[in-house]
């Protein structure tokens, strides 16, 4: 087991300590692949929004940010690898779901049923062949499904190592393509209609980098 008791600062790549402050929890899995989790967050945020589904947007931003958790204990060699991965690292990868339960149950505080789920439960897939549990359908919970179509928007639009971002109109088109595959196929599709706004606010966090971590005010934040 990773020693996460002697280390003066947690750099999100061990369990964190139990003592570690909340906030600065946050920040280190919302931080990992260069601020995934943030940028999650505050797409699903507006997905909720336009979508008028009434989750709570406090609790629907901390899922996004949260999701990814179970990638603390991924190596980052795997995680920022300059090239595909390969099948034993994909399954490496295939346990941050059920790695990110764990590590939100070990670390001491409460968090929401719905970052519990989002952290577990990500990579479900409408049609049935998601994983860790394979939900279908409606079994998948709907903030969980407002989760997965931010993280794949975020996913395709960032600079990976191994690869280039992806146009808005490739985003669209996979989102498209996806509905009632991966997706919800009304919340793809509505997602693909307004994804110049989504993009608005996912471009939006580069600004917020740039002034120094205050957000624009038309943005949400916890």
């Amino acid at each position: 087991m990773p020693d996460c008791t002697i280390a003066p600062m947690w750099d999100a790549g061990t369990l964190p300590p139990p003592s570690l402050p909340h906030k600065e929890f946050i920040k280190g899995v919302s931080n990992i692949q260069n601020g995934h989790g943030r940028r999650v967050g505050l797409l699903a945020t507006r997905i909720n929004e336009l979508a008028g589904l009434g989750l709570d947007q406090d609790i629907i931003q901390l899922a996004g940010e949260l999701h990814d958790t179970g990638k603390v204990l991924t190596g980052r060699d795997i995680l920022h690898a300059p090239r595909p991965l390969t099948p034993e690292e994909k399954g490496v990868i295939r346990k941050h779901p059920l790695l990110g339960l764990g590590v939100l149950q070990w670390y001491e505080h409460e968090f929401p049923r719905e970052v519990m789920d989002a952290a577990l439960l990500h990579h479900e897939r409408w049609d049935g062949t998601g994983y860790p549990l394979g939900l279908k359908g409606a079994h998948i919970p709907l903030w969980v499904q407002v989760i997965s179509v931010a993280d794949t928007i975020d996913a395709c639009l960032s600079k990976r190592n191994y690869k280039h971002s992806w146009t808005p109109e490739a985003v669209r088109k996979i989102l498209q393509q996806e509905a009632g595959r991966a997706f919800e196929p009304k919340l793809a599709l509505l997602c693909a209609t307004h994804l110049d706004d989504l993009l608005e606010v996912w471009n939006a966090d580069y600004a917020w980098e740039k002034m120094g971590n205050k957000l624009p005010d038309n943005l949400h934040s916890n």
